[in-house]
């Protein structure tokens, strides 16, 4: 009778240990690390960008806004024209600082903002680009990419 009684002592003491391991297990929170969020975006098709870009964004896109709704109409809009020229090797924000140095955009790290948070950096072509300051940076983003987005 020992015997029947160690054996089922032992596993009462299987399923009690089982148990709490099951228990633990479900209970602990699940940790979210970067390569997993990074896996999840990209399988989506989503981008995750800092709070600061994503209010520089939206204060760009209130001020092509209010710059597309004219207080005057009948005055004349001025366009600047600028031949954009990117070597092979050159970062975003040099050629964007030069737009804006040209009056082409606003704001030069909105430019590289919205190229980064597209995922467009990494496609941009070295080559000679007429650019204007009627364009969108969806236009710009396009045009030195050869990208619809």
């Amino acid at each position: 009778m020992r015997t029947k009684q160690t054996i089922r002592a032992a596993a009462l003491g299987m399923l009690f240990a089982t148990s709490v391991m099951g228990t633990a297990y479900y209970i602990e929170p699940k940790t979210l690390t970067k390569a997993k969020l990074d896996d999840v975006l990209e399988k989506e098709g989503l981008v995750a960008i800092r709070e600061s870009e994503y209010k520089k964004l939206i204060e760009a896109a209130k001020k092509k806004q209010s710059t597309l709704a004219p207080t005057h109409p009948s005055s004349p809009k001025t366009v600047f024209v600028y031949s954009l020229t990117i070597q092979k090797g050159d970062v975003p924000n040099d050629f964007a600082q030069k737009l804006e140095n040209a009056h082409i955009i606003s704001d030069a790290d909105t430019l590289v903002a919205y190229l980064q948070t597209h995922g467009l950096t990494r496609y941009i072509r070295p080559g000679t680009y007429q650019v204007h300051s009627d364009m969108s940076y969806e236009e710009i983003g396009k045009l030195i990419t050869n990208k619809s987005k």
